[in-house]
């Protein structure tokens, strides 16, 4: 989805094109808590492949991951449209189309939109996941490192609570980390985890 430079609705760190091994997950913090009407509405609306774990936790922090077969639940979701075929991969896994991963894509930033409409989000998150090559960063990702000055006295105060918004705060922080913006921002945090630990 194509934005023009500064229009970016709320930082999402992580955008772009992603590629997926076994599973995926987005981190939503909301800006304040959600009502029932607009959870129901939020929740109601996660992308088919995302809704093996929905979960909240402080009231405005929301996971919405798949479970392990996620291609299977890709291949279920959304038609293929190009000439690339699902596969059996090396490794035995199959691999849904690029064309329906790439709807996957599309359809978790459609998705990110419309409940920013209902609900006000601060900030959102996807890892890139290194066994499938990580992910195509897009300008979104890129504006949104730039926005992270501003996020940084809440993310900071989740780095020790243990939660799913403790996982999006050490994601986002390892992303800066990569990018080089840490030690510009001035930036020690001690739970921030290294691009040695895994998925960031």
């Amino acid at each position: 989805m194509a934005y023009p430079e500064q229009v970016f609705p709320f930082p999402f760190f992580g955008a772009g094109e992603a590629d997926y091994y076994m599973w995926a997950e987005v981190h939503v913090r909301f800006g304040r808590e959600p009502t029932s009407s607009q959870r129901e509405v939020i929740v109601g609306t996660v992308p088919a492949p995302l809704r093996t774990a929905v979960d909240w936790c402080e009231g405005r922090q929301l996971l919405a991951a798949s479970g392990l077969f996620l291609h299977g639940s890709v291949i279920r979701a959304y038609a293929a449209t190009g000439d690339e075929p699902d596969r059996i991969g090396e490794d035995g896994w199959l691999y849904a189309a690029p064309s329906r991963i790439a709807a996957l894509n599309a359809d978790i930033e459609a998705w990110l939109i419309r409940i920013h409409d209902e609900c006000p989000i601060l900030a959102a998150y996807r890892a890139e996941d290194p066994d499938s090559g990580g992910t195509r960063l897009s300008p979104w990702h890129d504006w949104s490192l730039a926005r992270l000055p501003g996020l940084l006295p809440e993310l900071e105060q989740a780095l020790d609570k243990g939660t799913h918004a403790t996982s999006m705060a050490q994601g986002v922080m390892a992303m800066a980390r990569r990018a080089g913006n840490l030690p510009r921002l001035g930036v020690f945090a001690k739970n921030v985890i290294s691009w040695a630990d895994g998925p960031a």
